[in-house]
């Protein structure tokens, strides 16, 4: 039997004894950039997505992370039955809708509705909850790998982009030079006030729409960190291509929701916002080399210039490059490097 088979009758266990009937249909349903593998388990009007992880630490964390999200009131997947024993779990079927694949066929060309407009306004604000409300007293203790975004973390993703993007198109820097850059910045990073829930990967693709009402998943990688983290998570992905003019539009709005709740200095929060949205981008444009440059798998290496569009806005924008001569002329010649693929 291999290894899927195998999966699938574990699921199909579960679902029996969660709700007394046996799955008439099981299908797997496609793998997003994880090792992950996701069923939907469906017998007349019940269904439920059937997950199996090999990792049980981050298995771990989800779990726990969604429990204190629904008592929180979060638009998370109710967890219908676990046994992660065997590194499987049932939760709420939430449909297929990506928030990007909403957006997608919202639109025409370049325009940006008014109603996608609404509804990032209305993610902006469950991210304000997530991240302050939830995050208040949130228990961080079965944190995957990190409870803090902090300078090993920093670090961790700007040598990720250095050696997946930066050495895999072979430019050319000073090693030292540029790893007294990354301290610098890492250093300036983390003055940011950093003691907020960061879901660390909060973008369209992991925002599912049900009944234009977004709920949340892929959070388990979440730990303590600076609220700029996530906003700029959501506005800066590069599939998404917001307007120059609607990501200001919804930065402000994230500002005045999330002054609600604390105090704000709206101008060290915005410059906090471009530091944190280039590192954000380095970021991506690692796993985009991973996975497209020397992956070679397509989806990643089409998103490349939209990711690079992104470094072109941020370069006059983030004032501590000006004290970063080796990682400016890097995005210099990202900038002015032609990506050449292969179809």
């Amino acid at each position: 039997m291999n290894q899927t088979n195998n999966i699938q009758n574990k699921l199909s266990i579960l679902f029996t004894e969660w709700c007394g009937l046996v799955p008439e249909t099981i299908q797997e349903l496609p793998q997003s950039g994880s090792n992950r593998k996701y069923f939907r388990l469906q017998e007349k009007n019940i269904s439920a997505i059937g997950v199996f992880n090999s990792n049980y630490d981050e298995n771990v964390a989800f779990i726990n992370f969604t429990k204190q999200f629904l008592e929180s009131r979060i638009n998370v997947p109710e967890i219908y039955s676990e046994y992660l024993e065997e590194n499987i779990y049932l939760i709420q079927d939430l449909g297929d809708t990506q928030l990007l694949s909403w957006l997608i066929s919202n639109r025409t060309g370049d325009s940006f509705p008014q109603k996608a407009i609404e509804i990032y306004k209305k993610v902006i604000q469950e991210l304000v909850r997530i991240q302050i409300v939830a995050g208040r007293n949130f228990d961080y203790s079965k944190c995957y790998q990190h409870i803090k975004f902090d300078e090993e973390s920093i670090q961790f993703d700007l040598n990720y982009f250095r050696t997946n993007y930066v050495d895999a198109l072979k430019l050319k820097y000073n090693e030292s030079k540029l790893q007294s850059d990354f301290n610098i910045f890492s250093k300036y990073l983390l003055k940011a006030d950093n003691n907020y829930f960061m879901f660390r990967d909060f973008q369209s693709r992991n925002i599912m729409m049900v009944n234009e009402t977004p709920f949340f998943i892929d959070y388990q990688g979440g730990r303590k960190g600076a609220l700029q983290y996530d906003i700029v998570s959501l506005l800066f992905q590069a599939k998404a291509q917001i307007p120059e003019d609607v990501k200001l539009i919804l930065l402000e709005h994230y500002i005045k929701i999330a002054s609600l709740f604390i105090p704000i200095n709206r101008d060290e929060f915005i410059e906090f916002y471009f530091g944190y949205a280039l590192i954000r981008v380095l970021q991506t444009l690692g796993a985009y080399g991973l996975r497209g440059l020397i992956e070679n798998k397509s989806h990643f290496i089409e998103s490349i210039p939209m990711a690079i569009s992104n470094l072109v806005y941020l370069k006059d924008k983030v004032r501590i490059l000006n004290q970063l001569d080796e990682l400016k002329q890097i995005i210099d010649q990202i900038i002015h490097t032609e990506i050449k693929t292969n179809g």
